[in-house]
Protein backbone atom coordinates (compact mmCIF):
# COMPACT_ATOMS: atom_id res chain seq x y z
CA UNK A 1 0.00 0.00 0.00
CA UNK A 2 1.41 3.38 -0.97
CA UNK A 3 1.99 6.16 1.56
CA UNK A 4 -1.17 8.19 2.19
CA UNK A 5 -0.90 11.86 1.31
CA UNK A 6 -3.32 14.76 1.18
CA UNK A 7 -3.81 14.12 -2.51
CA UNK A 8 -5.05 10.59 -1.73
CA UNK A 9 -7.98 11.93 0.29
CA UNK A 10 -11.05 12.79 -1.81
CA UNK A 11 -11.47 16.55 -2.32
CA UNK A 12 -14.92 16.53 -0.80
CA UNK A 13 -13.44 15.16 2.43
CA UNK A 14 -10.51 17.55 2.63
CA UNK A 15 -11.75 18.91 5.92
CA UNK A 16 -13.81 16.00 7.30
CA UNK A 17 -13.15 12.28 7.33
CA UNK A 18 -15.75 11.29 9.88
CA UNK A 19 -15.91 7.54 10.10
CA UNK A 20 -16.87 7.21 6.46
CA UNK A 21 -15.35 3.69 6.23
CA UNK A 22 -16.64 1.80 9.30
CA UNK A 23 -16.12 -1.60 7.68
CA UNK A 24 -12.57 -1.00 6.52
CA UNK A 25 -11.03 -1.60 9.94
CA UNK A 26 -11.87 -3.38 13.16
CA UNK A 27 -14.10 -0.91 15.04
CA UNK A 28 -12.60 -1.94 18.38
CA UNK A 29 -9.15 -1.09 17.04
CA UNK A 30 -10.46 2.24 15.71
CA UNK A 31 -11.76 3.04 19.18
CA UNK A 32 -8.39 2.28 20.74
CA UNK A 33 -6.53 4.30 18.10
CA UNK A 34 -8.87 7.21 18.71
CA UNK A 35 -8.16 7.02 22.42
CA UNK A 36 -4.40 7.16 21.82
CA UNK A 37 -4.78 10.11 19.44
CA UNK A 38 -6.93 12.00 21.94
CA UNK A 39 -4.57 11.50 24.87
CA UNK A 40 -1.16 11.50 23.21
CA UNK A 41 -1.64 13.80 20.22
CA UNK A 42 -3.84 16.69 21.43
CA UNK A 43 -2.27 18.99 18.81
CA UNK A 44 -2.92 16.62 15.95
CA UNK A 45 -1.11 13.70 14.33
CA UNK A 46 1.06 14.52 11.27
CA UNK A 47 0.47 11.71 8.79
CA UNK A 48 3.64 12.24 6.76
CA UNK A 49 6.00 11.98 9.74
CA UNK A 50 7.83 8.65 10.39
CA UNK A 51 8.69 9.98 13.85
CA UNK A 52 4.96 10.36 14.61
CA UNK A 53 4.35 6.73 13.55
CA UNK A 54 7.16 5.53 15.80
CA UNK A 55 5.79 7.52 18.72
CA UNK A 56 2.29 6.23 18.04
CA UNK A 57 3.43 2.59 18.12
CA UNK A 58 5.30 3.21 21.40
CA UNK A 59 2.23 4.81 22.98
CA UNK A 60 0.10 1.88 21.76
CA UNK A 61 2.40 -0.59 23.55
CA UNK A 62 2.16 1.48 26.73
CA UNK A 63 -1.63 1.35 26.32
CA UNK A 64 -1.56 -2.46 25.88
CA UNK A 65 -2.92 -2.08 22.34
CA UNK A 66 -1.59 -4.52 19.78
CA UNK A 67 -1.26 -3.13 16.24
CA UNK A 68 -0.75 -5.67 13.45
CA UNK A 69 -0.73 -3.12 10.64
CA UNK A 70 1.92 -1.83 8.29
CA UNK A 71 2.77 1.85 8.52
CA UNK A 72 0.62 2.60 5.48
CA UNK A 73 -2.33 0.68 6.92
CA UNK A 74 -1.89 2.37 10.30
CA UNK A 75 -1.87 5.83 8.70
CA UNK A 76 -5.05 5.02 6.79
CA UNK A 77 -6.67 3.78 10.00
CA UNK A 78 -5.61 6.94 11.88
CA UNK A 79 -7.11 9.16 9.17
CA UNK A 80 -10.36 7.24 9.56
CA UNK A 81 -10.41 8.05 13.28
CA UNK A 82 -10.80 11.79 13.09
CA UNK A 83 -10.70 14.98 11.07
CA UNK A 84 -7.99 15.45 8.49
CA UNK A 85 -6.80 19.05 8.05
CA UNK A 86 -3.62 20.43 6.49
CA UNK A 87 -1.59 17.27 6.88
CA UNK A 88 -2.75 16.43 10.39
CA UNK A 89 -5.46 14.27 11.91
CA UNK A 90 -7.34 15.79 14.84
CA UNK A 91 -9.73 14.08 17.21
CA UNK A 92 -12.85 16.18 17.74
CA UNK A 93 -15.25 14.70 20.26
CA UNK A 94 -18.92 14.20 19.65
CA UNK A 95 -19.53 16.44 22.63
CA UNK A 96 -17.71 19.26 20.83
CA UNK A 97 -19.75 18.73 17.66
CA UNK A 98 -22.94 18.74 19.69
CA UNK A 99 -21.95 22.03 21.32
CA UNK A 100 -21.23 23.64 17.92
CA UNK A 101 -24.59 22.47 16.60
CA UNK A 102 -26.43 23.69 19.68
CA UNK A 103 -24.88 27.18 19.49
CA UNK A 104 -25.74 27.57 15.81
CA UNK A 105 -29.28 26.21 16.21
CA UNK A 106 -29.98 28.52 19.17
CA UNK A 107 -28.85 31.51 17.10
CA UNK A 108 -31.06 30.54 14.17
CA UNK A 109 -34.03 29.89 16.47
CA UNK A 110 -33.82 33.52 17.63
CA UNK A 111 -34.55 34.66 14.07
CA UNK A 112 -31.07 34.90 12.54
CA UNK A 113 -30.67 33.87 8.92
CA UNK A 114 -26.88 33.64 8.57
CA UNK A 115 -23.69 33.03 10.51
CA UNK A 116 -20.33 34.27 9.29
CA UNK A 117 -17.69 31.57 9.75
CA UNK A 118 -15.00 34.05 10.82
CA UNK A 119 -17.13 35.57 13.59
CA UNK A 120 -18.38 32.21 14.87
CA UNK A 121 -14.80 31.00 15.11
CA UNK A 122 -13.57 34.24 16.72
CA UNK A 123 -16.35 34.36 19.33
CA UNK A 124 -15.72 30.71 20.32
CA UNK A 125 -12.01 30.45 19.52
CA UNK A 126 -10.77 29.65 23.03
CA UNK A 127 -12.82 26.53 23.61
CA UNK A 128 -12.76 25.47 19.94
CA UNK A 129 -8.97 25.50 19.95
CA UNK A 130 -8.90 23.47 23.15
CA UNK A 131 -11.26 21.00 21.44
CA UNK A 132 -8.77 20.60 18.52
CA UNK A 133 -10.61 22.85 16.06
CA UNK A 134 -7.61 24.94 15.13
CA UNK A 135 -8.79 27.12 12.24
CA UNK A 136 -11.78 28.66 10.54
CA UNK A 137 -11.47 26.32 7.54
CA UNK A 138 -11.47 23.29 9.79
CA UNK A 139 -14.62 24.61 11.47
CA UNK A 140 -16.27 25.06 8.07
CA UNK A 141 -15.73 21.39 7.30
CA UNK A 142 -17.40 20.37 10.55
CA UNK A 143 -20.30 22.76 9.98
CA UNK A 144 -20.89 21.33 6.51
CA UNK A 145 -21.12 17.87 8.04
CA UNK A 146 -23.39 19.00 10.87
CA UNK A 147 -25.77 21.07 8.70
CA UNK A 148 -26.06 19.41 5.28
CA UNK A 149 -29.48 21.03 4.77
CA UNK A 150 -28.22 24.62 5.05
CA UNK A 151 -26.75 26.96 2.42
CA UNK A 152 -22.96 27.40 2.49
CA UNK A 153 -21.13 30.26 0.73
CA UNK A 154 -17.51 31.37 0.87
CA UNK A 155 -18.10 33.62 3.89
CA UNK A 156 -21.27 32.47 5.68
CA UNK A 157 -23.81 29.67 6.06
CA UNK A 158 -27.46 29.75 6.93
CA UNK A 159 -30.98 29.98 5.57
CA UNK A 160 -30.51 32.60 2.83
CA UNK A 161 -28.58 32.72 -0.41
CA UNK A 162 -28.54 36.26 -1.76
CA UNK A 163 -26.04 39.11 -2.03
CA UNK A 164 -24.13 40.03 1.12
CA UNK A 165 -25.43 43.67 1.10
CA UNK A 166 -29.04 42.43 1.02
CA UNK A 167 -28.43 39.90 3.74
CA UNK A 168 -26.71 42.44 5.96
CA UNK A 169 -29.53 44.97 5.57
CA UNK A 170 -32.11 42.29 6.40
CA UNK A 171 -30.19 41.14 9.46
CA UNK A 172 -29.60 44.69 10.73
CA UNK A 173 -33.29 45.59 10.36
CA UNK A 174 -34.27 42.30 12.00
CA UNK A 175 -32.65 43.38 15.26
CA UNK A 176 -33.18 47.14 14.97
CA UNK A 177 -36.34 47.32 17.05
CA UNK A 178 -38.26 50.58 17.55
CA UNK A 179 -35.27 52.89 17.97
CA UNK A 180 -34.74 55.69 15.48
CA UNK A 181 -30.96 55.69 15.92
CA UNK A 182 -28.47 52.94 16.65
CA UNK A 183 -24.70 52.79 16.65
CA UNK A 184 -22.78 50.07 14.86
CA UNK A 185 -21.49 48.95 18.28
CA UNK A 186 -25.06 48.46 19.53
CA UNK A 187 -25.88 46.48 16.42
CA UNK A 188 -22.72 44.42 16.86
CA UNK A 189 -23.96 43.26 20.26
CA UNK A 190 -27.27 42.17 18.74
CA UNK A 191 -25.72 40.45 15.71
CA UNK A 192 -23.42 38.04 17.51
CA UNK A 193 -22.12 36.21 14.46
CA UNK A 194 -21.72 39.06 11.97
CA UNK A 195 -18.29 40.77 12.02
CA UNK A 196 -18.39 44.38 13.22
CA UNK A 197 -16.49 45.45 10.10
CA UNK A 198 -19.30 43.98 7.96
CA UNK A 199 -21.91 45.90 9.95
CA UNK A 200 -19.98 49.17 9.59
CA UNK A 201 -19.56 48.57 5.86
CA UNK A 202 -23.28 47.95 5.40
CA UNK A 203 -24.20 51.12 7.31
CA UNK A 204 -21.81 53.33 5.35
CA UNK A 205 -22.24 51.88 1.85
CA UNK A 206 -25.97 51.13 1.73
CA UNK A 207 -27.81 54.40 1.00
CA UNK A 208 -30.89 53.15 2.87
CA UNK A 209 -28.95 53.69 6.08
CA UNK A 210 -28.73 57.36 7.05
CA UNK A 211 -25.59 58.66 8.77
CA UNK A 212 -26.54 60.81 11.77
CA UNK A 213 -23.25 61.51 13.52
CA UNK A 214 -20.06 59.66 14.35
CA UNK A 215 -20.84 55.94 14.54
CA UNK A 216 -24.63 56.43 14.66
CA UNK A 217 -27.18 55.71 11.93
CA UNK A 218 -30.87 55.61 11.12
CA UNK A 219 -32.75 53.86 8.30
CA UNK A 220 -35.16 55.23 5.71
CA UNK A 221 -37.94 53.17 7.28
CA UNK A 222 -37.44 55.07 10.53
CA UNK A 223 -37.89 58.54 8.96
CA UNK A 224 -41.31 60.19 9.18
CA UNK A 225 -42.10 62.17 6.00
CA UNK A 226 -45.67 62.56 4.80
CA UNK A 227 -46.71 62.09 1.18
CA UNK A 228 -47.76 65.75 1.03
CA UNK A 229 -44.27 66.82 2.14
CA UNK A 230 -42.72 64.42 -0.33
CA UNK A 231 -44.67 65.94 -3.23
CA UNK A 232 -43.96 69.52 -2.11
CA UNK A 233 -40.21 68.81 -1.98
CA UNK A 234 -40.30 67.26 -5.46
CA UNK A 235 -42.14 70.30 -6.83
CA UNK A 236 -39.56 72.70 -5.37
CA UNK A 237 -36.77 70.55 -6.83
CA UNK A 238 -38.37 70.75 -10.28
CA UNK A 239 -38.76 74.53 -10.04
CA UNK A 240 -35.19 75.11 -8.83
CA UNK A 241 -33.60 72.88 -11.46
CA UNK A 242 -35.72 74.41 -14.23
CA UNK A 243 -34.59 77.88 -13.15
CA UNK A 244 -30.91 77.29 -12.32
CA UNK A 245 -29.99 73.70 -13.20
CA UNK A 246 -29.24 72.97 -9.53
CA UNK A 247 -30.16 73.90 -5.98
CA UNK A 248 -28.77 73.50 -2.49
CA UNK A 249 -30.66 71.01 -0.38
CA UNK A 250 -30.60 73.51 2.50
CA UNK A 251 -33.31 75.60 0.77
CA UNK A 252 -35.95 72.88 1.06
CA UNK A 253 -38.75 73.22 3.65
CA UNK A 254 -37.83 71.04 6.63
CA UNK A 255 -39.93 72.61 9.38
CA UNK A 256 -42.36 69.86 10.37
CA UNK A 257 -40.01 67.11 9.18
CA UNK A 258 -37.42 68.40 11.66
CA UNK A 259 -40.00 68.49 14.44
CA UNK A 260 -41.24 64.96 13.86
CA UNK A 261 -37.74 63.53 13.45
CA UNK A 262 -36.14 65.52 16.26
CA UNK A 263 -33.67 62.74 17.12
CA UNK A 264 -31.88 63.24 13.81
CA UNK A 265 -29.10 65.70 13.06
CA UNK A 266 -29.66 68.26 10.30
CA UNK A 267 -27.22 66.33 8.10
CA UNK A 268 -29.26 63.18 8.61
CA UNK A 269 -32.45 65.06 7.72
CA UNK A 270 -30.87 66.36 4.51
CA UNK A 271 -29.67 62.90 3.50
CA UNK A 272 -32.96 61.24 4.43
CA UNK A 273 -35.06 63.74 2.49
CA UNK A 274 -32.86 63.32 -0.55
CA UNK A 275 -32.90 59.50 -0.33
CA UNK A 276 -36.67 59.27 0.18
CA UNK A 277 -37.94 62.11 -1.98
CA UNK A 278 -35.37 62.88 -4.67
CA UNK A 279 -32.83 60.10 -5.24
CA UNK A 280 -34.83 58.49 -8.06
CA UNK A 281 -34.48 61.50 -10.38
CA UNK A 282 -31.66 63.59 -8.89
CA UNK A 283 -27.99 63.37 -7.91
CA UNK A 284 -26.45 64.99 -4.84
CA UNK A 285 -22.86 66.11 -4.49
CA UNK A 286 -22.37 67.39 -0.95
CA UNK A 287 -25.32 69.76 -0.55
CA UNK A 288 -25.76 70.42 -4.28
CA UNK A 289 -28.67 68.66 -6.01
CA UNK A 290 -28.90 68.31 -9.80
CA UNK A 291 -30.87 66.23 -12.25
CA UNK A 292 -29.41 62.80 -12.87
CA UNK A 293 -26.73 62.91 -15.50
CA UNK A 294 -25.99 66.63 -15.00
CA UNK A 295 -23.52 66.69 -12.11
CA UNK A 296 -22.35 69.89 -10.45
CA UNK A 297 -20.44 70.53 -7.27
CA UNK A 298 -20.05 73.54 -5.00
CA UNK A 299 -16.66 74.46 -6.48
CA UNK A 300 -18.01 74.51 -10.04
CA UNK A 301 -20.95 76.66 -8.98
CA UNK A 302 -18.65 79.01 -7.08
CA UNK A 303 -16.44 79.40 -10.18
CA UNK A 304 -19.48 80.19 -12.31
CA UNK A 305 -20.55 82.74 -9.69
CA UNK A 306 -17.10 84.37 -9.73
CA UNK A 307 -17.36 84.86 -13.51
CA UNK A 308 -20.28 87.24 -12.88
CA UNK A 309 -18.30 89.40 -10.41
CA UNK A 310 -16.38 92.62 -11.05
CA UNK A 311 -15.15 93.02 -7.50
CA UNK A 312 -15.83 91.30 -4.19
CA UNK A 313 -14.36 90.65 -0.79
CA UNK A 314 -13.17 87.30 0.50
CA UNK A 315 -15.93 87.43 3.11
CA UNK A 316 -18.55 87.80 0.38
CA UNK A 317 -17.24 84.64 -1.28
CA UNK A 318 -17.20 82.80 2.04
CA UNK A 319 -20.79 83.87 2.77
CA UNK A 320 -21.96 82.82 -0.70
CA UNK A 321 -20.49 79.34 -0.21
CA UNK A 322 -22.06 79.03 3.24
CA UNK A 323 -25.43 80.00 1.81
CA UNK A 324 -24.94 77.48 -0.98
CA UNK A 325 -23.93 74.49 1.13
CA UNK A 326 -25.15 75.41 4.60
CA UNK A 327 -21.59 74.91 5.84
CA UNK A 328 -18.24 76.68 5.71
CA UNK A 329 -15.42 75.27 3.59
CA UNK A 330 -12.90 78.10 3.16
CA UNK A 331 -10.95 76.27 0.47
CA UNK A 332 -13.93 76.19 -1.93
CA UNK A 333 -14.53 79.97 -2.27
CA UNK A 334 -10.78 80.68 -2.14
CA UNK A 335 -10.03 78.12 -4.85
CA UNK A 336 -12.84 79.52 -7.00
CA UNK A 337 -11.62 83.09 -6.50
CA UNK A 338 -8.01 82.17 -7.24
CA UNK A 339 -9.01 80.30 -10.40
CA UNK A 340 -11.34 82.92 -11.94
CA UNK A 341 -10.47 86.29 -10.37
CA UNK A 342 -7.34 88.22 -9.42
CA UNK A 343 -6.58 88.61 -5.73
CA UNK A 344 -5.16 92.10 -5.20
CA UNK A 345 -4.83 91.94 -1.42
CA UNK A 346 -5.80 89.74 1.51
CA UNK A 347 -9.50 90.62 1.32
CA UNK A 348 -10.18 91.69 -2.28
CA UNK A 349 -10.74 89.98 -5.63
CA UNK A 350 -11.30 91.76 -8.95
CA UNK A 351 -12.13 90.71 -12.51
CA UNK A 352 -9.38 90.38 -15.14
CA UNK A 353 -10.58 93.44 -17.06
CA UNK A 354 -9.42 95.75 -14.29
CA UNK A 355 -5.76 94.86 -14.58
CA UNK A 356 -3.15 94.50 -17.34
CA UNK A 357 -0.06 92.32 -17.06
CA UNK A 358 2.95 92.61 -19.34
CA UNK A 359 4.12 89.03 -18.87
CA UNK A 360 7.49 89.45 -20.59
CA UNK A 361 8.50 92.36 -18.38
CA UNK A 362 7.11 90.81 -15.20
CA UNK A 363 8.80 87.44 -15.85
CA UNK A 364 12.08 89.26 -16.46
CA UNK A 365 11.83 90.75 -12.97
CA UNK A 366 10.84 87.47 -11.33
CA UNK A 367 13.80 85.59 -12.78
CA UNK A 368 16.18 87.91 -10.89
CA UNK A 369 14.90 86.45 -7.60
CA UNK A 370 15.54 82.83 -8.61
CA UNK A 371 18.86 81.11 -8.10
CA UNK A 372 17.20 77.68 -8.40
CA UNK A 373 14.12 76.37 -10.17
CA UNK A 374 11.91 77.71 -7.38
CA UNK A 375 11.73 80.32 -4.66
CA UNK A 376 9.19 80.80 -1.83
CA UNK A 377 6.71 83.59 -2.49
CA UNK A 378 7.75 85.32 0.73
CA UNK A 379 11.26 85.86 -0.67
CA UNK A 380 9.84 88.67 -2.82
CA UNK A 381 10.26 91.56 -0.40
CA UNK A 382 10.51 94.52 -2.80
CA UNK A 383 8.31 95.40 -5.77
CA UNK A 384 9.89 98.64 -7.00
CA UNK A 385 11.21 97.01 -10.18
CA UNK A 386 7.88 95.42 -11.15
CA UNK A 387 6.13 97.18 -14.06
CA UNK A 388 2.87 99.02 -13.50
CA UNK A 389 -0.20 96.82 -13.97
CA UNK A 390 -2.97 99.06 -12.69
CA UNK A 391 -2.84 97.80 -9.09
CA UNK A 392 -0.17 98.06 -6.36
CA UNK A 393 2.11 95.02 -6.34
CA UNK A 394 2.10 92.76 -3.28
CA UNK A 395 2.46 89.04 -2.56
CA UNK A 396 -1.23 88.32 -3.21
CA UNK A 397 -1.13 89.98 -6.61
CA UNK A 398 2.14 88.20 -7.49
CA UNK A 399 0.59 84.85 -6.54
CA UNK A 400 -2.41 85.53 -8.81
CA UNK A 401 -0.10 86.52 -11.66
CA UNK A 402 1.97 83.32 -11.36
CA UNK A 403 -1.13 81.15 -11.03
CA UNK A 404 -2.79 82.35 -14.22
CA UNK A 405 -0.79 84.74 -16.39
CA UNK A 406 2.94 84.04 -16.34
CA UNK A 407 4.48 82.39 -19.40
CA UNK A 408 7.50 81.04 -17.56
CA UNK A 409 6.43 80.48 -13.96
CA UNK A 410 3.75 78.68 -12.00
CA UNK A 411 2.64 78.81 -8.38
CA UNK A 412 2.11 75.87 -6.05
CA UNK A 413 1.22 75.43 -2.39
CA UNK A 414 -0.02 72.53 -0.22
CA UNK A 415 -3.38 74.29 0.19
CA UNK A 416 -5.00 77.63 -0.63
CA UNK A 417 -4.30 80.13 2.13
CA UNK A 418 -4.12 83.79 3.13
CA UNK A 419 -0.63 83.55 4.63
CA UNK A 420 1.32 83.92 1.37
CA UNK A 421 2.59 80.37 1.85
CA UNK A 422 3.70 78.73 -1.39
CA UNK A 423 6.37 78.78 -4.06
CA UNK A 424 7.02 80.41 -7.42
CA UNK A 425 8.36 77.67 -9.73
CA UNK A 426 9.80 77.63 -13.23
CA UNK A 427 7.38 75.88 -15.60
CA UNK A 428 10.33 73.88 -16.90
CA UNK A 429 10.72 72.33 -13.42
CA UNK A 430 8.97 68.95 -13.26
CA UNK A 431 9.31 68.36 -9.50
CA UNK A 432 6.17 67.88 -7.43
CA UNK A 433 5.67 70.20 -4.48
CA UNK A 434 6.72 67.45 -2.06
CA UNK A 435 9.90 66.93 -4.07
CA UNK A 436 10.57 70.68 -4.05
CA UNK A 437 10.23 70.79 -0.26
CA UNK A 438 12.50 67.76 0.10
CA UNK A 439 15.05 69.41 -2.21
CA UNK A 440 14.96 72.64 -0.18
CA UNK A 441 15.38 70.71 3.08
CA UNK A 442 18.31 68.76 1.65
CA UNK A 443 20.13 71.89 0.51
CA UNK A 444 19.51 73.69 3.81
CA UNK A 445 21.79 71.31 5.69
CA UNK A 446 19.42 71.20 8.67
CA UNK A 447 18.96 68.21 10.95
CA UNK A 448 16.38 65.85 9.45
CA UNK A 449 14.16 65.43 12.47
CA UNK A 450 10.49 65.95 11.67
CA UNK A 451 10.12 68.90 14.06
CA UNK A 452 13.16 70.68 12.60
CA UNK A 453 12.00 70.09 9.03
CA UNK A 454 8.49 71.41 9.76
CA UNK A 455 9.91 74.52 11.41
CA UNK A 456 12.22 75.17 8.44
CA UNK A 457 9.39 74.80 5.90
CA UNK A 458 7.09 77.07 7.90
CA UNK A 459 9.61 79.81 8.59
CA UNK A 460 10.72 79.89 4.96
CA UNK A 461 7.18 80.09 3.59
CA UNK A 462 6.85 76.68 1.95
CA UNK A 463 3.89 75.78 4.20
CA UNK A 464 1.37 77.96 6.02
CA UNK A 465 1.20 75.91 9.21
CA UNK A 466 3.82 74.62 11.62
CA UNK A 467 3.12 71.00 10.68
CA UNK A 468 2.45 69.08 7.49
CA UNK A 469 1.08 65.60 6.95
CA UNK A 470 3.81 65.04 4.36
CA UNK A 471 6.72 65.58 6.73
CA UNK A 472 7.53 61.86 6.93
CA UNK A 473 7.74 61.57 3.15
CA UNK A 474 9.78 64.78 2.90
CA UNK A 475 12.29 63.56 5.50
CA UNK A 476 12.59 60.18 3.75
CA UNK A 477 13.25 61.83 0.37
CA UNK A 478 15.78 64.26 1.86
CA UNK A 479 17.70 61.41 3.52
CA UNK A 480 17.78 59.53 0.23
CA UNK A 481 19.11 62.55 -1.63
CA UNK A 482 21.82 63.16 0.96
CA UNK A 483 22.89 59.52 0.98
CA UNK A 484 23.04 59.48 -2.83
CA UNK A 485 25.24 62.58 -2.85
CA UNK A 486 27.45 61.12 -0.17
Amino acid sequence: MKNLSKEDIPAKDEFTWLFTQPNAFNLILIKKLTHILSIRFPNGFRIDSPIEITRFRRFAIEDNTKIHLTDDELIEAIVTCGIYFEGKVYIVSQQTKNRIKELANDYFKNGANIIFYSEFFTKNENWLFEANIVSRNMLIGILRNLFPELIFTSTYFGLMNTSVPNILENEILRVWGNETLLSYKQLGKRLLYIPLARIKSALTQNSNFIWNNEGTFSHVTKINITEEENEAIREIAREKCNAHGYFSIVVLPFGEILERNHDLSITAIHNAVFRICLSENYDKNGKIVTRKGFPLDALTIMKNHCRTIDKCSLNELLNYEKKLTGESHRWIPMEAGNTVLIRIDKNTYIADKYIHFNSEEIDAVIVRFLTEDYVPLKFFTAFGTFPDCGQPWNLFLLESYCRRFSKNFRFDTPSVNSRNAGTVIRKSCTMTYTEIMADAVTKSGINLSESTVCLFLFENGYIGRRTTARVGEIVCKAKTIRERKG
